[in-house]
Protein backbone atom coordinates (compact mmCIF):
# COMPACT_ATOMS: atom_id res chain seq x y z
CA UNK A 1 0.00 0.00 0.00
CA UNK A 2 1.30 3.22 -0.89
CA UNK A 3 0.55 6.78 0.30
CA UNK A 4 -1.31 7.83 -2.87
CA UNK A 5 -3.74 4.90 -2.18
CA UNK A 6 -4.50 6.35 1.52
CA UNK A 7 -4.35 10.51 0.67
CA UNK A 8 -6.54 9.97 -2.97
CA UNK A 9 -10.11 10.01 -3.79
CA UNK A 10 -12.19 10.46 -0.43
CA UNK A 11 -15.59 10.21 -1.56
CA UNK A 12 -18.38 9.70 0.64
CA UNK A 13 -19.17 6.53 1.86
CA UNK A 14 -14.97 6.24 2.86
CA UNK A 15 -15.55 9.22 5.34
CA UNK A 16 -18.89 7.03 6.33
CA UNK A 17 -16.64 4.46 6.90
CA UNK A 18 -13.99 6.38 8.72
CA UNK A 19 -16.81 7.70 10.98
CA UNK A 20 -18.29 4.91 11.79
CA UNK A 21 -14.94 3.34 12.73
CA UNK A 22 -14.50 6.19 14.64
CA UNK A 23 -17.59 6.60 16.36
CA UNK A 24 -17.24 2.47 17.28
CA UNK A 25 -13.79 2.68 18.27
CA UNK A 26 -14.92 5.55 21.13
CA UNK A 27 -17.72 3.01 21.92
CA UNK A 28 -15.83 0.27 22.44
CA UNK A 29 -13.25 2.44 25.11
CA UNK A 30 -16.33 3.21 26.83
CA UNK A 31 -17.91 0.32 27.63
CA UNK A 32 -14.55 -1.74 27.53
CA UNK A 33 -16.09 -3.99 25.08
CA UNK A 34 -13.05 -6.00 23.11
CA UNK A 35 -15.96 -7.26 19.35
CA UNK A 36 -17.22 -3.45 18.88
CA UNK A 37 -13.18 -2.55 19.22
CA UNK A 38 -12.91 -5.61 16.45
CA UNK A 39 -15.47 -3.96 14.48
CA UNK A 40 -14.00 -0.31 14.78
CA UNK A 41 -10.69 -1.43 13.12
CA UNK A 42 -12.58 -3.16 10.51
CA UNK A 43 -14.32 -0.10 9.35
CA UNK A 44 -11.43 2.15 9.65
CA UNK A 45 -9.19 -0.17 7.56
CA UNK A 46 -11.64 -0.42 4.98
CA UNK A 47 -11.66 3.59 4.98
CA UNK A 48 -8.15 3.97 5.06
CA UNK A 49 -7.04 1.70 2.32
CA UNK A 50 -9.77 2.36 0.27
CA UNK A 51 -11.14 -1.45 0.40
CA UNK A 52 -14.08 -3.27 0.66
CA UNK A 53 -17.23 -3.44 -0.84
CA UNK A 54 -18.95 -0.35 0.80
CA UNK A 55 -16.35 1.90 0.09
CA UNK A 56 -14.76 0.69 -3.20
CA UNK A 57 -17.33 -0.18 -5.13
CA UNK A 58 -15.22 -3.17 -5.99
CA UNK A 59 -18.37 -5.26 -5.27
CA UNK A 60 -20.87 -4.16 -8.32
CA UNK A 61 -22.05 -5.22 -10.91
CA UNK A 62 -20.71 -4.24 -14.13
CA UNK A 63 -22.59 -2.51 -16.75
CA UNK A 64 -23.20 -3.63 -20.62
CA UNK A 65 -21.50 -1.08 -22.56
CA UNK A 66 -23.54 -1.33 -25.65
CA UNK A 67 -27.13 -2.82 -24.40
CA UNK A 68 -27.90 -2.53 -28.20
CA UNK A 69 -25.40 -5.61 -29.27
CA UNK A 70 -27.62 -8.13 -27.76
CA UNK A 71 -27.97 -11.36 -30.19
CA UNK A 72 -31.56 -12.63 -30.61
CA UNK A 73 -30.22 -16.18 -29.05
CA UNK A 74 -29.74 -13.87 -25.63
CA UNK A 75 -33.38 -11.93 -25.93
CA UNK A 76 -35.13 -15.27 -26.94
CA UNK A 77 -37.04 -16.44 -23.79
CA UNK A 78 -36.85 -20.64 -23.40
CA UNK A 79 -39.35 -22.05 -21.12
CA UNK A 80 -41.24 -25.60 -20.60
CA UNK A 81 -44.80 -25.87 -19.60
CA UNK A 82 -45.47 -27.94 -16.54
CA UNK A 83 -49.30 -29.62 -16.28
Amino acid sequence: MNKETIFSTWHTMRWVALSVGIFLAVMAVWYQDIVTGLFSGFFIFQAVTNTGCMVSQACGVPQDKNPNNRSEQETEIHFTEVK
